[in-house]
């Protein structure tokens, strides 16, 4: 904010507010998203529009209004995304839902740790304050492409309990 869009030091505190307050909006919205589709859908969707806020994020930074209306849209999306997350996970650890939302925290928390040094590789190598959001975009993209698989997994676990199966009784 302050290198690229050139915001004084002293006003990246209220920014980081206004990211605070997406990331508020962005939990509901995840979580009425997610109630009425599918949970897995609704990552992807949400992820496939994070890829896309990155991708607008690199190519508008310098402005003013688009950073902070973009820091926004990225904050609520960033938090959007865990109630789908959790829903899904709970659901699929039938009989540990307890561990399963754990373990969705613990990724949560891996997740960030390997975006912080993923994003740091292309600053740390002089591509500049802008490049992270190109592999955040790579991230959200893979996160998109994992979905889609769970989608396709579910459809086929869906026909395989609608289709008859034609068992032969042993002679």
């Amino acid at each position: 904010m302050t290198e690229v869009a050139g915001f004084a030091p002293e006003q990246v505190s209220y920014i980081l507010v206004l990211a605070g307050f997406g990331m508020v909006v962005g939990n509901f919205a995840g979580g009425r998203l997610a109630d009425k589709i599918e949970p897995v859908k609704a990552c992807l969707v949400l992820l496939l529009c994070m890829a896309a806020t990155l991708l607008i994020i690199y190519f508008t930074s310098e402005s003013k209004v688009m950073a902070l209306l973009m820091t926004f849209v990225a904050g609520g999306l960033s938090l959007a995304i865990a109630a789908p997350i959790q829903i899904l996970m709970i659901k699929t650890a039938k009989g540990a839902e307890m561990l399963g939302a754990a373990t969705t925290q613990a990724a949560f928390n891996i997740g960030n740790a390997l975006g912080a040094f993923f994003g740091g590789l292309p600053i740390a190598m002089g591509f500049g304050y802008t490049s992270p959001e190109l592999v955040g975009v790579s991230m959200a993209t893979i996160g998109a492409m994992i979905a889609i698989v769970l989608i396709k997994r579910q459809r086929s676990n869906r026909a395989e309990k609608l289709s008859p199966s034609f068992q032969e009784s042993p002679v």
